[in-house]
C-alpha cells in the first residue's frame, strides 16, 4: 500500500491552514505549555528571520483567541493536547491582538506608515462587534471609528492599547497581544534613511500597548534582534528577553536533528541527511544544535521534483542581505581579515552586545559580529573566556554555521568585487602588456586584489578567472583560455586579430610554502619555453610573441617577461 505522504507547507504561515490540509508540520505546540509556566509579562523572542516565528504566532493565536473556539480541534493528537486538563481555563479564553510589522517593509517612510496603519485598522475591522451594545464606553467608541475611518487625528501610536482597552471592556478579559517581526520597519528605516522617525512611531505604540496597559494578560514579540538602546521598551522592567543565547524556548524555533531526519525519512530521503547537516545545520539555540527549517522544507520540496537535486542557497536567496552587503562595502582591513579567516573555516573572537542596533552597525568590529550572529549569519562556537569569575564580559568564538551561509557571504563579496573589476581601465592593461611593462601590470593587479576579500577554494583557478576576464571583452584582441600548444595547455594567450603582429602568452603560479613569489613568477616564465606555450603562435605568422610569468601570493601580483621578435627575444 502506497502511503499519501503529506504536502510541504512553504510559504505556509497559518496554523490552521497546516493542519487542516493535513501538510507536513514539525509539531511545536509545548511552546504554549512553556509560556504559560515560564513566561514573562512581555516576551521578547528574537530568532534569525524564516526561524518559524509567524507560524509559532499564528498557532498561539488559535489556542488562545476567544473568537476561535470552534478551531480547538486543531491541537488534538499534538503534544499540547496532553496537556488539556491543565491548560483549560486558558484555552481560548482571551480576545488576541495580533499585529505583524513586516508590512512596515517599504523604504519609505510615508509608505511604511500607511501600510502599518493599514494592519493596525485590519485589527479593529476584525473586532468591530464591540461596538455594539453598550458595554464599550462613548468616548473609547469614538477613538476606535477613527481608526476605522483611517483619520489622521486617530490615536495611531496608541491604538493597540485603545483596542485591548475596547476589547476588556467588551468581553471582561484582558488582551493576549502577539507582535510578530517587531524590527522590520527598523531595519528598512535604517537602509532607508529614516531610522529615528520610525524608532518615535514604534516606540509610542510598544510604550502604551506594553507598558502602561492595564488590559494587557501577556504578550509576544518576535524580530531578529533586542532593540533597546534607543528605548524601544522604554520602563519595561517586565519584558523577558528570550535571545539565541537563552535556553528557554531554545527548541521551539528551528529543527533540531531528530525532526529533521523524520522529515527526511517521510519523504523517502533519509539517505540525505548529511548533505542537510552541512548546508543547514550549524545554528546553536541556548544548548539546542538546530537548522534552518526554511532551508530544509525547500530542499526537501526540491528532491521530492529530483532525487539528485543539489542543496541551494534557499533561505538567504530569500532576502536583500543588506548587512552582508554593508559589512562588505564598510570593511577595513582587520575586517576583511576576520572575514577571510572565516571564509577559510576558521573562528574569530568577540564579545557579543545583545542590544545591538542598526545604528551600531558601523561604530565597531565587534558590533558588525555581534549583528551577524544574532541574525544568524554567524553561529557560537563556543566561549573563549567567560566573565563568570571576574565580572568582565564574555568572550565568544564564532564560525561560518554552514554551506549555505558560506555561499551567501561569497556571493555578497564577488558583486562587490565585481564593481570593482569592471572599473578598471582595461585599455591601460593591454597597454602596459604590450609594452612589456610588468611591474606595471603586476601594480594594477596588486591593487586590485587589495581591495577584495578572499575566498577562493582553488587560488590559481581564481587568479586565472580573474585575469581572463580582465583582458577579455577587447575588439582586437581575443582571448584564448587552456588551449592546448606544444606539449601542454597554456593558461592564456591574447591573439591581435585584425594584424598578425602580437601575441601574448600568459601563465599563473601560486607560490608555493616559503618560495619568493619572483621565483615563482620566473618558474611560471620557464614553463611556457619548456613546453612550447609558443608553438601555435608560431605557426599562424605572429610576429611579436610577449610572454609573461605572473605568479601570485595572498594579494599581491608578480610579473616577469620577455619579448620574442621572430626569433630575437
Amino acid at each position: 500500500v502506497m502511503i499519501r505522504r503529506k504536502r510541504i507547507p512553504i510559504g505556509y504561515e497559518d496554523f490552521k491552514e497546516i493542519i487542516d490540509d493535513n501538510m507536513y508540520y514539525v509539531d511545536k505546540t509545548m511552546l504554549i505549555y512553556e509560556l504559560l509556566t515560564d513566561g514573562g509579562k512581555n516576551n521578547l523572542i528574537t530568532r534569525p528571520r524564516r526561524f518559524g516565528k509567524t507560524l509559532n504566532l499564528s498557532m498561539l493565536r488559535y489556542f488562545f483567541d476567544i473568537n476561535e473556539k470552534e478551531n480547538a480541534y486543531l491541537f488534538d493528537g499534538l503534544r499540547i493536547s496532553e496537556h488539556y486538563s491543565e491548560l483549560e481555563e486558558y484555552r481560548n479564553a482571551f480576545p488576541v491582538i495580533t499585529l505583524s510589522l513586516k508590512c512596515g517593509k517599504q523604504g519609505d517612510l510615508n509608505e511604511a506608515m500607511k501600510m502599518l496603519r493599514y494592519n493596525i485598522q485590519q485589527q479593529f475591522i476584525d473586532n468591530k462587534k464591540v461596538l455594539d451594545g453598550d458595554r464599550v464606553s462613548e468616548e473609547n467608541k469614538q477613538e476606535y471609528r477613527k481608526i476605522l475611518a483611517n483619520d489622521d487625528g486617530a490615536m495611531w501610536g496608541s491604538s493597540i492599547q485603545l483596542l485591548s482597552r475596547c476589547l476588556y471592556q467588551y468581553y471582561g478579559k484582558k488582551s493576549v497581544i502577539l507582535i510578530d517581526e517587531y524590527d522590520v520597519p527598523l531595519e528598512d528605516a535604517y537602509f532607508s534613511g529614516y531610522y529615528d522617525r520610525m524608532v518615535t512611531f514604534i516606540r509610542s505604540l510598544f510604550e502604551s500597548a506594553l507598558k502602561t496597559n492595564p488590559a494587557l494578560e501577556f504578550s509576544v514579540i518576535t524580530g531578529c534582534l533586542r532593540i533597546s538602546k534607543e528605548s524601544i521598551f522604554t520602563g519595561l522592567n517586565n519584558l523577558r528577553v528570550n535571545s539565541i543565547l537563552s535556553r528557554r524556548y531554545s527548541e521551539f524555533f528551528g529543527f533540531d536533528e531528530e525532526e529533521v531526519k523524520s522529515l527526511l525519512a517521510h519523504y523517502g530521503f533519509a539517505n540525505k541527511f548529511e548533505t542537510a547537516k552541512k548546508w543547514y545545520d550549524g545554528y546553536l539555540f541556548g544548548n539546542t544544535e538546530v537548522y534552518n527549517p526554511w532551508s530544509i522544507m525547500n530542499y526537501a520540496a526540491d528532491l521530492n521534483d529530483n532525487e539528485d537535486a543539489h542543496p541551494s542557497a534557499n533561505w538567504v536567496n530569500s532576502s536583500s542581505n543588506n548587512i552582508i552587503r554593508t559589512l562588505v562595502e564598510q570593511a577595513d582591513d582587520e575586517t576583511k581579515a576576520e572575514m577571510e579567516k572565516l571564509l577559510a573555516g576558521e573562528s574569530i573572537e568577540t564579545h557579543l552586545r545583545e542590544t545591538i542596533t542598526y545604528g551600531d552597525i558601523a561604530d565597531s568590529n565587534e558590533n558588525i559580529w555581534s549583528f551577524l550572529f544574532f541574525t544568524g549569519y554567524l553561529k557560537m562556537n563556543g566561549i573563549v573566556k567567560s566573565g563568570e569569575d571576574t565580572g568582565d564580559e564574555d568572550i565568544y568564538s564564532l564560525v561560518i554555521p554552514n554551506l549555505e551561509i558560506r555561499r551567501c557571504y561569497i556571493t555578497v563579496i564577488m558583486d562587490y568585487f565585481e564593481k570593482y573589476r569592471k572599473a578598471v581601465n582595461k585599455d591601460e592593461l593591454y597597454k602596459l602588456l604590450l609594452s612589456g611593462d610588468a611591474d606595471g601590470f603586476a601594480g594594477r593587479i596588486t591593487e586590485l586584489l587589495k581591495r577584495s576579500i578572499s575566498y577562493y577554494d582553488n587560488a590559481e583557478q581564481f587568479y586565472h578567472g580573474l585575469i581572463a576576464g580582465l583582458l577579455s571583452w577587447n575588439i582586437y584582441y581575443k582571448a584564448v583560455s587552456n588551449r592546448e600548444t606544444g606539449s601542454g595547455r597554456s593558461d592564456l594567450i591574447l591573439y591581435q586579430q585584425d594584424r598578425f603582429i602580437n601575441a601574448v602568452i600568459l601563465e599563473f603560479k601560486v607560490c608555493r610554502r616559503n618560495e619568493e613569489i619572483t621565483d615563482a613568477a620566473r618558474r611560471a616564465l620557464a614553463q611556457i619555453d619548456e613546453r612550447g606555450y609558443d608553438a601555435e603562435a608560431r605557426e599562424l605568422g605572429y610576429r611579436n610573441i610577449i610572454k609573461y610569468g605572473i605568479a601570485f601570493k595572498n594579494k599581491l601580483c608578480c610579473a616577469v617577461a620577455e619579448t620574442d621578435r621572430g626569433g630575437d627575444k
